[in-house]
């Protein structure tokens, strides 16, 4: 998966265009009874409860046998987002073996955080840091890594989002079945990651919720003899460092090879004929 700077979709709708944070500096500070009342009926046995404001939400800030823990509802009274503070020997063991096999098994931990938020499916988020770099991993419970995205700005918090039911329902017509991981805009377009028959995609839409093209990545072995063949003709002196599918709207199915030789680098295009696209 290609590490890219991200825009949470926090920007997507409206309802959750976090302007800026309107925190209540009352140590005192409680809302009305009926949030009070969704966190209790959720988490009935949450301890040393404290609760804030932030973009919008009630926030509330407790501890459920001995974890930490941030619940997040909404102005309607609906809870929306859980975030746990966990140890990295408490994460699902597929994680943590994946992540000891990754590149970044020798990168220092900084935190891990498990997300539970309504609608999507639950995430774990792995910061880690080495030098100046810092970077967080997003896991699926069964150890896939779904996406890498670098910490630019030291900002802790993750937010709640929302899927348009325009987009869920595209999902699930064109991948039957998907289970939805993350949501992010980026300059206007919207990209969904899903997992679908087992592999993680991601699928991006337009401003107008017209789907563009999904992409996901493919191994070297699962691509066709005839792809293949015309990489091993044409750019043999180079080395592949990472391989996707991308599949668009406009009915192009190709191959796409980041190839490596010495300090040049290079992105070869190959439909599923085995041809070379400009």
């Amino acid at each position: 998966m290609k590490t890219r700077m991200t825009i949470f979709a926090s920007l997507l709708l409206a309802s959750f265009a976090f302007t800026g944070c309107d925190d209540d500096n009352d140590d005192n500070y409680t809302p009305d009874e009926k949030i009070v009342n969704v966190l209790q009926e959720k988490y009935p046995n949450a301890q040393r409860v404290e609760w804030e404001l932030k973009y919008d939400h009630y926030v509330a800030d407790f501890y459920l046998d001995n974890i930490e823990k941030e619940a997040w509802i909404n102005a309607k009274g609906e809870w929306v987002m859980t975030e746990s503070d966990i140890l990295f020997n408490d994460l699902p063991q597929a994680i943590q073996t994946s992540f000891n096999e990754s590149e970044y098994k020798d990168w220092r931990i900084d935190d891990v955080d498990m997300l539970e938020r309504v609608e999507l499916e639950t995430v774990y988020v792995i910061e880690v840091e080495k030098g100046k770099q810092e970077f967080d991993l997003y896991y699926a419970e069964d150890g896939t890594l779904v996406k890498t995205i670098e910490d630019t700005d030291n900002d802790d918090n993750h937010h709640p989002v929302t899927v348009p039911e325009v987009l869920k329902t595209a999902i699930n017509t064109q991948y039957p079945g998907a289970v939805i991981l993350e949501i992010e805009v980026e300059k206007g377009i919207t990209e969904i990651d899903i997992k679908h028959e087992n592999i993680v995609k991601e699928v991006h839409f337009n401003s107008s919720n017209e789907w563009l093209y999904t992409s996901w990545d493919v191994k070297r072995k699962d691509v066709p003899a005839n792809v293949m063949s015309t990489i091993i003709r044409d750019y043999a002196t180079y080395e592949i460092d990472d391989i996707d599918y991308k599949e668009s709207a406009d009915g192009s199915k190709l191959y796409i090879f980041e190839l490596e030789q010495g300090n040049d680098e290079i992105h070869v295009k190959i439909d599923t004929e085995g041809n070379v696209v400009k």
